[in-house]
């Protein structure tokens, strides 16, 4: 067992993101073969450029706030308690669409080839 304490962890930018922050808890530096989770902090202007994992599938799990997902096969408005599934391949973009902060948690499983 692995305990993780997530406001220890150092807040990231993925590449093709604007005013946010990632905060990676599982991946596999700490020894996951084949998941990752990650907490994601979005500020009011906070987007996504389109992009695809060919590799992975993701969930995204709204814990407050509200986020504007596209996907090449249509888009929807997330809000607390909602979440929203991508297929590997599926080109997806987020937007922030609160008055504030959105926080939301990304659980991506990956491929094997």
């Amino acid at each position: 067992m692995k305990v993780i304490t997530i406001e220890e962890l150092p807040g990231v930018v993925p590449e093709a993101h604007y005013d946010l922050l990632s905060y990676r808890i599982v991946d596999e530096k700490i020894g996951a073969k084949s998941m990752g989770a990650s907490l994601g902090r979005m500020e009011p202007s906070g987007r996504t450029g389109p992009h695809a994992h060919e590799k992975a599938e993701q969930l995204f799990i709204i814990l407050k706030g509200e986020m504007l997902m596209k996907t090449d096969r249509g888009e929807a408005r997330l809000k607390q308690g909602q979440a929203a599934f991508i297929y590997p391949g599926e080109v997806h973009e987020n937007y922030n669409v609160a008055n504030g902060t959105t926080e939301y948690l990304v659980v991506t499983s990956r491929l094997s080839t």
